[in-house]
């Protein structure tokens, strides 16, 4: 009984080398696998979560413009596509959706790593809220009103004097607005 054991336990530990050495083969053989998958795609909400931390370092009472991405597939952002995030400084006291927002901006622009910032001056804008209605569920509305996920379409997050709201543009792929969809209930506009 004795020798049973011995014997039992010297093949268990002859075996071992055998795993091991067939361990690396296995996890190079994902790795590679895992290498030919394609890049993560972007998700703008993600992305204005990141982007305003950053602002927040740039002014901490810097506010939302603006959201724009494109150009975009049934998915969302497409691969190569990019994302733009603007924030301002501001103007006056009331920093509520609409208000004024001086010309002082910080740009964040991705196409795939990480935010790239850049500080520039434009015509003065308008406060546009945090949107309600996220951008991956503002794209699924646009695409079951009609919008076609394989002609580049671009999406912008803005505030609208016009419906006095925050909204979603769906942008053709010279910029012309299509179609437009409430920022905080994703329904058409349609007036």
């Amino acid at each position: 009984m004795v020798l049973g054991l011995v014997a039992a336990g010297a093949m268990v530990w002859l075996r071992q080398p055998s795993r091991a050495a067939a361990a690396p083969h296995a996890s190079v053989a994902s790795a590679s696998a895992s290498s030919s998958q394609a890049p993560p795609r972007l998700e703008p909400s993600s992305l204005l979560a990141e982007a305003r931390r950053e602002a927040s370092t740039w002014r901490h009472d810097a506010v939302l413009v603006s959201l724009n991405a494109g150009p975009l597939d049934a998915r969302g952002v497409a691969p190569g596509g990019k994302v733009e995030i603007s924030f301002a400084k501001p103007s006056g006291q009331r920093i509520t959706g609409g208000a004024e927002a001086s010309n002082e901006r910080l740009a964040l622009s991705t196409t795939g790593g990480a935010l790239s910032q850049n500080e520039e001056r434009t015509g003065k804008g308008r406060v546009a809220p945090e949107p309600n209605c996220l951008f991956e569920d503002a794209w699924i509305a646009a695409q079951r009103a009609g919008a076609d996920p394989n002609a580049g379409l671009g999406l912008r997050y803005a505030w609208s004097d016009k419906y006095a709201r925050p909204v979603w543009e769906v942008l053709s792929a010279d910029g012309q607005a299509l179609r437009r969809l409430d920022g905080v209930s994703c329904s058409i506009l349609t007036r």
